[in-house]
């Protein structure tokens, strides 16, 4: 458990190696709720946090030790971040699943470098002010669900091998929502990925398909 410590605004960083990460939100006082589960000592990750007048700068990533795994490795980060605060999020990912759940989070940007593997990201919802999304890197398959209630804007680059838009149209190059130009709050996602395919769905929060 990280407690905020007077914070009220955030950087995030996650940098993971191979293995399984669960991100989601929740109303909780606490900025940071996590649970590690690995059988390899060279992947024990390390938490640091610090404060810098109102804003706090999380850190969680896994150490730099040397060594070869040999046999089955388990290695798997489940972290439940707060809703109470503004966060500037920046994920690196290695290889391995991804399920990031940011329903709820007040997020001021958000940076993904997707790694090798499957990335579910779920931007669901109606945030309170517009934001930035960018994603790079990747050489798997991306799952995107978006909000309807809000204008999203998707502008893809790379060598994506597959673009799937459901909900959402294609204009001046990008992927928008009926929403977009409409209304006051927009969600811009840039994305620049490498060989993959990308799954990009726009629906109401309680429709869509997993």
């Amino acid at each position: 458990t990280v407690a905020l410590d007077g914070a009220t605004r955030a950087e995030v960083r996650m940098s993971m190696g191979a293995g399984e990460l669960k991100l989601r939100a929740a109303d909780q006082t606490a900025l940071l709720e996590a649970s590690f589960e690995f059988n390899r000592e060279r992947n024990r990750p390390e938490v640091d946090y610090r404060t810098f007048g109102d804003k706090g700068i999380l850190e969680v990533r896994h150490a730099r030790r040397h060594g070869i795994n040999f046999g089955t490795t388990r290695n798997r980060w489940d972290l439940v971040l707060s809703k109470s605060i503004p966060l500037d999020i920046k994920i690196n990912l290695g290889a391995g699943r991804n399920d990031l759940d940011l329903r709820g989070l007040e997020i001021e940007r958000l940076e993904i470098d997707m790694g090798v593997g499957e990335t579910d990201l779920d931007l669901r919802g109606a945030p309170a002010k517009s934001f930035l999304v960018k994603i790079s890197g990747g050489v798997g398959s991306g799952k995107i669900a978006l909000p309807s209630e809000v204008g999203v804007r998707v502008k893809v680059d790379g060598g994506l091998g597959s673009v799937d838009a459901h909900g959402l149209t294609k204009q001046a190059g990008a992927y928008v929502n009926d929403a977009y130009g409409k209304s006051p709050i927009t969600i811009d996602v840039e994305i620049n990925a490498g060989i993959g395919s990308l799954d990009l769905t726009c629906e109401p929060s309680g429709q869509i398909k997993s």
